[in-house]
Parts: structure tokens; sequence; C-alpha cells
């Protein structure tokens, strides 16, 4: 990155870490609040209303924030209101729920299980808003709201309508003070008159109503977009258009697209912000394009981690452009995910939906599918610890962390390793069941917390059906529950297995005891249950075995049970940082892990037991149908830097992408590693400022993590 390049980068950083409110741009801080107060005090009006009246006051009257060399404005003061809004409506829903809170209080303490409300995942039909854009999804709504007779649908509508009508309003302010600032004539304002006045015709204003279309439904709405698109279809339009009539050349888009790269990234949104590439076409063709190779050419070029790119894979991708991608990653440009666009879209139709819709696939966050456009997926609305199953089974129901009796009573005496196995499963059950029973009590209140006349406008569905896409307007209403541990739990299982009942050298009751006391006195045992068993992810029968039989359970148990929003369940087996927190509350376990440390990450071997090199590890994946899992895996690769070096190493480490995918694995990153320099950094980091490692389903710079995770990456890399 060039000088100039990094003082934009920095300067932009400033403008959202310390926005310059433009003087005269509306209300101050203090007559916002006080406007806001008046808004949310009213009694015996409906939420839905209160709400949109406050997004309305906002959008109106709030402060523009602009710095110089900022080519895109996107944001208006109120962020800070719309969270605490959302924050004390979440505080009601947990009092609305609080019976079925106090039932489950011992799961959720223990993180066990950990049910939520997800507002979280979500983005707009991107299509919609790009070629209608404000103006035109304004018009459609009042078309819409003409021929209801409904009150409920009138009142939607007339919602969205007066939303969508400040949304217009904002923009048309925000013309305003570009004007004031930059000039009559500038790009900025001119960009900005139109967009309240149509669709977007330019690809700069494309990108100027995704920046703000983001920023106005993530933060003060509230319903967190998670992704922008697969920006390479959406913007190749605009980039011919403006290259065949002249409105720019080659250079200028690229430096564009720069813009808006480094405009994302001094967002510093948590777990960073992701748009796609690839994927195909309507018509089953490659959606590749001369814009997809000018979006990841400028993105190499850049020291970003944020965005991050999900690449939509399919056997017809041209081989030279997986090339060009691989080199990226191996130069540690790596914050990419690949995900298998057939094992994703068979993975959406076996939850329900219709082949038509799961074509259009959208990754949220990390490495979550979902159907464009259709679906509300709720991608994180429960999260299970499968380490805690193995406890309440060793236990007889009680947790041994928290002392509360928080699962089922199955007993303390098996004869059996098979009899113990299905005390386990039984355990998995009950968790899950809990978990889900406690979302499905939340979620008949999704629309009293968050209503969404925003993102309901970028739903046709929602116009179709009168309803806020909170209230049962998306087409696919669904809700994802999330298993973390996966290793953690299949190791253990073997050491319980072979240990116990095959070798006959201590007592399922001595071996609670013994991890109960955290390993004291046994330290040679847990060195030996570390290093003498079989551990999944080395492609071992027996490990794997019994991985099979714990997905089996899972996807039987969650997939297609009915939720509380008129959608299914759908299953998902990554853990990203939520392993560390579990752990803290999950005690020692056979596989040899000590009281509160890490479970085994998303659905990878436990730390340092890939011992049998990446091949190994990816066969063991064969045990999990990844048609089975409609919220995703990730297989998390960590490659030595000296395999993937030259020609030949880019070609052996094309062709591990290529296996992977065939043998229908769902979605893999790579971290492409010296550990010579991961100890550098760690001993002198401030010679190592840029060094980026791809954390879970998100990148960050290696000096920020802590020394445990430092740690960790080394004994990766090796």
């Amino acid at each position: 990155m060039d000088f100039e390049t990094e003082k934009l980068k920095e300067a932009l950083r400033d403008a959202y870490r310390e926005p310059l409110w433009i003087p005269d741009s509306g209300l101050d801080g203090d007559a916002l609040r006080a406007g806001t107060e008046k808004i949310l005090s009213r009694e015996g009006v409906p939420f839905a209303d209160v709400k949109a009246d406050f997004l309305c006051f906002l959008l109106e009257n709030a402060r523009v924030a602009y710095r110089t060399g900022q080519r895109f404005l996107d944001r208006v003061d109120g962020e800070d209101l719309a969270e605490k809004l959302l924050a004390d409506r979440n505080a009601w829903l947990k009092r609305r729920c609080a019976g079925i809170l106090r039932e489950n209080e011992g799961l959720i303490k223990s993180r066990a299980a950990s049910p939520s409300a997800d507002f979280g995942h979500l983005a707009p039909d991107w299509d919609r808003v790009l070629t209608l854009g404000i103006p035109g999804i304004l018009e459609d709504l009042k078309a819409k709201a003409a021929s209801q007779t409904d009150p409920d649908k009138r009142a939607f509508f007339a919602r969205s309508v007066r939303v969508y009508g400040s949304m217009k309003v904002c923009l048309e302010r925000m013309a305003r003070c570009a004007e004031t600032l930059t000039g009559e004539n500038s790009p900025e304002a001119g960009d900005l008159l139109s967009l309240s006045r149509g669709a977007p015709r330019t690809m700069a204003q494309a990108m100027q109503l995704t920046l703000f279309f983001y920023r106005v439904q993530s933060l003060l709405e509230t319903a967190k977009i998670r992704s922008l698109g697969g920006l390479d279809r959406l913007y190749y339009p605009f980039y011919k258009h403006d290259l065949e009539s002249g409105i720019a050349s080659e250079a200028q888009l690229r430096d564009l697209i720069r813009r808006f790269y480094l405009q994302i990234s001094a967002m510093e949104v948590i777990a960073n912000t992701p748009f796609y590439v690839c994927g195909r076409l309507p018509d089953g063709g490659d959606a590749t394009n001369p814009l997809t190779y000018i979006l990841l050419e400028e993105y190499a070029a850049l020291d970003i981690y944020d965005p991050k790119i999900h690449v939509l894979y399919h056997d017809g991708l041209d081989p030279e452009l997986i090339r060009m991608i691989l080199k990226m990653i191996r130069s540690g440009k790596n914050s990419v995910l690949f995900l298998n666009l057939d094992a994703a879209v068979s993975a959406l139709e076996k939850v329900g939906v219709e082949p038509g819709d799961a074509r259009r696939v959208i990754v949220y966050g990390c490495y979550e599918p979902a159907a464009e456009g259709t679906e509300i997926p709720a991608t994180c609305g429960g999260r299970i610890n499968l380490a805690k199953a193995l406890e309440y089974a060793l236990y007889d129901g009680t947790d041994p962390v928290t002392g509360y009796r928080a699962g089922l009573g199955t007993g303390s005496v098996f004869t059996d390793f098979d009899a113990f196995f299905d005390a386990v499963k039984k355990q998995i059950r009950f968790i899950a069941d809990r978990c889900m029973s406690v979302i499905s009590a939340f979620e008949p209140y999704y629309s009293d917390v968050c209503p969404a006349p925003i993102l309901s406008g970028a739903f046709e569905s929602c116009l179709e059906r009168g309803r806020d896409v909170f209230d049962g307007g998306a087409k696919y209403n669904n809700t994802s529950v999330v298993c973390a541990g996966f290793a953690t739990l299949a190791d253990s299982l073997v050491v319980i297995k072979d240990l116990v009942y095959t070798q006959k050298k201590i007592s399922l009751s001595e071996l609670g005891e013994l991890l109960k006391k955290n390993w004291e006195g046994g330290e040679d045992l847990r060195l030996s249950c570390l290093k003498d068993f079989a551990k999944f992810g080395n492609s071992q029968p027996e490990a794997d075995r019994i991985a099979g039989e714990i997905f089996a359970l899972l996807a039987g148990c969650v997939n297609n049970r009915p939720n509380g929003r008129g959608g299914v369940f759908r299953l998902g087996l990554f853990s990203i940082d939520w392993r560390f927190a579990m752990g803290e509350r999950t005690g020692a376990t056979p596989d040899g892990r000590r009281r509160g440390e890490t479970l085994s990450k998303n659905l990878c071997p436990s730390p340092g037991q890939d011992k049998n090199g990446v091949t190994a590890y990816l066969n063991s994946l064969r045990c999990v149908d990844s048609t089975e899992v409609p919220d995703g895996y990730v297989a998390d690769v960590t490659l030595h830097c000296s395999a993937v070096r030259g020609e030949d190493g880019l070609a052996a480490f094309a062709a591990l992408l290529k296996t992977f995918m065939k043998r229908k694995g769902f979605s893999v990153h790579f971290n492409v590693l010296d550990p010579g320099t991961l100890k550098a950094a760690q001993a002198q980091p401030e010679k190592y400022p840029n060094l980026q490692v791809r954390l879970c389903g998100w990148n960050v710079r290696f000096i920020d993590l802590t020394k445990a995770e430092q740690d960790e990456f080394i004994l990766q890399a090796h």
C-alpha cells in the first residue's frame, strides 16, 4: 500500500472512530436524544409505529458526518440511540419470557445452551435495492398500499412508506451537505441527489447506495446486514455502462473500488463485512465476469482484511481465477472463504427452500448460507456446547462446574460403552430440545422487539404478504442452531471407549472423579489421553465413526423441527470464538483437556491433534454429510508456507481445494503460516503491525490476539 493510500486509510478510520458532524446539518446529540425520548414515551401506540417514527425522526433530523477524502457519505447521528433501543427491547423480551428462562437457567448459565433472538445475520434483496433505488421501492410500496383493505396490512404499508420517504429526505439532506463541503458540482453531491430521485445509474452511485443502505439498516434500524451481496454480478452492469459511455475510465473505476474497500475497512465492523463473488447465473452458467478479476486484483493490492470475501465455488470456475485467489491467500491476503455452492443449494432444499430460491445463495457472516431475498435464517439463533452433554452423562445430569442439576438423570452406571454413548445422545437431544424451546418462545415476539420497515421494503414477499419481515413477511422464516466442541466430544468418547471399556485401566466413576479434580494426581494418564488414542481429524476409523454418529444425531434432532415463526430449525457446525467462553464453563474432559481450556474449533481437530496432515483431516470430514448442514460448517486448514511455495506448491494448493470440493466439503478457509514469523511477531509485535491471520470466520492482526490465541496459531503452523 503506497503512502497516499495509507494516509487515506487512516483518515477514513478516524472518520468512523471520531465522526466530524457537519455544523447545522441537523440536531445535536442532546436535542436528538430529547426528540427520540418524546417519541418513545408515548403510551398506547403499537411499537411498530413507534419504531417507524423513531427512524423517520433520525433520518430527517440527525446530523451528517463527513471528513475530507471520504468519497461516500453514509453516516447520520443516532446510532447509539438505536442500539440502546434494541437493548431495551431485548430486555423486554427476556422479561416476557422469564418463565421459560428460569426453567432453563442451569443450561444457560453453564453455557450448555445459549438461546437468543437473532437480528444480526441479514441482508436486503440487493438486486431489488440496486434496481429500484430508494425512490423506486417507495413507489412500489405506495402502489401496493393503495389496494389494501386489511387494517394490519394498511398499517404495515403506512409505516414502510413513511420510513422510505424519510430515507429519500435523508439522501437529499446529505446531498445539500456535500454541496456545501465539496462544491455544487462535486461527484459526491451529484450522486446523492441522483439517488434521492431514482435508481443508481453509475458504479459510484451503486456503491454510494450500498453503503447508505448498509449503514441505515444495520445501525439505525438495527437489523444487521451481514453481506453486501455478489458485488461482481451486482456492479458489472454499472461498470460496463460507465466504460462504454465514457463516464469513467478503467483506472478511475479501479480507484473507486479501492476507496470503497477502504471505507468499509475503516468501519472496523466486528467479524468484518463480507461480500461474495462467482457463483452461478439463473440459467446455471458461471456468474464470473471481468469485474470479478478486477475486484480481486484491487483487494490484493491493499493491505486490508476487511471487507472479507466469500467465493461461491463450483466446478465451472476458471482454474486461472482459482490460482489467482490462492496466490492472494499464499501472500497473506487470506480473508477469503470458499463455499461449495452445490452443497449449500442441496442443504437449503432439504429444509424446504424451493430450488429456484435455493440457487440464489448468499453467505451471511462467516459461513452461513441462505436464500437471498427470500429467507430470514437467524443463523446464530442458538448455540450448543456438545462437551456439556458428556459431562451430564458422566455426572447423572449434574453440571460439575456450576453445580446445577441441569441435564437429564441418565444414571451413573453403564455396563458398556454403547450404554454410555446412548446416555450422551439423550443429553444432546435434551439440550437441543430445551435450546430450541426457548428460541421458539422468543420468536413470536420478534416483530415486537425489532420491527424492520427498511428491510421489509427490500423483500418482495413482505409486500406480497403485507407483513413485516420479522412478522412472517419473509417467504422462509427459519432459525439456526449451532453446535460447538465437536472434536472435543468425539475424542473424549474415544478415550472412554478404549480406556474404560476395552483396556479397563480405570473405571468410569474413577475417571469422573479425576476430571472433577482437573486431572490432579493423574498427569501421566492425562498425557496418555492426549497422545495415545485416536483423534477426530486424523482419518482414524474409530474416531471418525463416533464423530459420524454424533453428526447423524445432531442433524436428526435439529433439522426441520418447527420453530416459533412458521419456519424450521437448521443445523450449523461451527464455534467461532464462542468456544473460549464455553470452555471456561466446561470442566476437564477425557481427551486430556484441562478445566477452562478452549473447546475444539469449528469442525477441526482438537488443538494440536491434527497429527496426520491436511489430507487425513479432510478425509475425516467425509463422516459429515454437508447437505445436512444448512447453516454451514468450515474446514480450517493451516499450511506451512513451504508446502505451497513456487509453481508446484500452487498446483498442490489448487488440487487440495478441488479435492475438498469434489468430496462435497461445505466450506474451507486457509492460513498459510511460517511459525518463525509468528514467533518473531509475538516477541516483537511493533515490527509486524499488519501480519494477519484467519481467526475463525474473520481475520485479525496477529499482534492483537491474546498470547494463548497466538500460541495456538504457532502450534498449528508447525
